[in-house]
């Protein structure tokens, strides 16, 4: 599968520091960016939080593979957590195995995934080694895989669809959000959110601006808004904008509208709570929408369901979202679960331009 690709380095067994780096064929086609086809489209899944390699996971899978089947998939995008509860300890650790290759065994589509707190951490979840999310990006390029569906060239990228066109429709930028809103920061100051988060907002802004796609997606593991436990950027789990540090996420408010929101995207695809909502556009981030799909593994409460508005949200269940993507359309379908495991459609909605 040829993908194009732009990213920085990773971190880890391929780089020792933090710089960017070319990362695939980044410049456009002579003469401007190739024409899109008219009838040119793109379908996904989005899930979030789902590597404990349990029995809903499984499920999740399962019922994945069914929706692919039926309405057609390219690919997925993984949104953070994807092993928990502290990452892994190398490319060989077997929870490559347990928690992502056996639960998709299924799927024959290509994943793209970005790393959440639980990839960062030494303990359940705090998010302060973010060495550990190194790992993660160096299994990319391990050439014995069990499978080549695990896409994560380095801890933040982009990649086009139709994959492997010289024509894009839609852009994805993977985004790595814990150095920014993590509840322990990292004591190693390379990934002290003012030089971490500027060079990668820096990027952001530059790759955005260079992109010639129809459509722009962001993910990310944190969210911007959530109605869930973790709440919003700048006041999350409950903690103040005047915090130090990074634990109320308010770098990672700073970063999302200073790059998000400031260059028009489309869609913020978010994780990190979970639950299922599609968040209306808020004022300060123009007419971007918002995505919570982190309900793949272990489903739970909201913390406050009127914290934003929505047009759909829903917790204690397992489930996702599938999009669907045309030149003027953009087709987002909830999928929840059943007593059965079989994946129904609790909502659908369609954004055009």
């Amino acid at each position: 599968m040829h993908l194009t690709v732009r990213c920085a380095a990773s971190t880890g067994l391929v780089a020792a520091t933090l710089i960017l780096a070319a990362c695939g064929d980044s410049t456009p086609p002579a003469g401007g960016a190739a024409p899109v086809p008219s009838d040119a489209r793109v379908r996904f899944i989005a899930i979030g939080d789902p590597g404990t390699g349990s029995d809903n996971q499984f499920a999740v899978g399962e019922a994945m593979a069914q929706v692919c089947a039926s309405r057609g998939c390219d690919f997925v995008v993984e949104l953070g957590d994807n092993i928990y509860l502290s990452g892994v300890s190398g490319i060989y650790d077997e929870q490559f195995e347990t928690k992502f290759e056996a639960p998709y065994a299924a799927l024959d589509v290509p994943f793209f995934l970005v790393l959440g707190n639980h990839d960062n951490s030494l303990g359940p979840g705090e998010g302060s080694a973010n060495r550990r999310g190194d790992f993660q990006v160096d299994y990319h390029y391990r050439s014995d895989r069990t499978s080549e569906k695990w896409n994560m060239p380095a801890r933040y990228y982009t990649f086009t669809a139709p994959l492997g066109s010289a024509a894009p429709l839609v852009e994805f930028w993977g985004l790595d959000s814990n150095p920014l809103a993590a509840i322990v920061p990292d004591l190693d100051p390379a990934w002290l959110w003012p030089i971490y988060g500027a060079t990668q907002l820096q990027w952001l802004q530059e790759t955005s601006q260079a992109s010639s796609a129809r459509w722009k997606i962001a993910m990310s593991h944190h969210p911007y808004l959530s109605n869930g436990l973790h709440g919003n950027a700048g006041s999350a789990d409950g903690t103040s904008p005047l915090v130090p540090g990074t634990i109320s996420a308010q770098p990672w408010k700073e970063f999302v509208e200073a790059g998000i929101c400031a260059e028009g995207f489309d869609l913020h695809l978010q994780g990190h709570d979970h639950d299922l909502e599609w968040i209306k556009p808020q004022p300060q981030c123009g007419d971007t929408h918002f995505i919570v799909s982190g309900a793949a593994d272990s489903p739970r409460n909201f913390g406050d369901a009127e914290r934003n508005e929505v047009f759909y949200q829903q917790d204690q269940v397992l489930g996702f979202f599938w999009f669907e993507v045309t030149q003027g359309s953009l087709l987002g379908a909830v999928y929840q679960l059943d007593g059965d495991g079989r994946p129904q459609v609790a909502f659908e909605k369609t954004l055009t331009k």
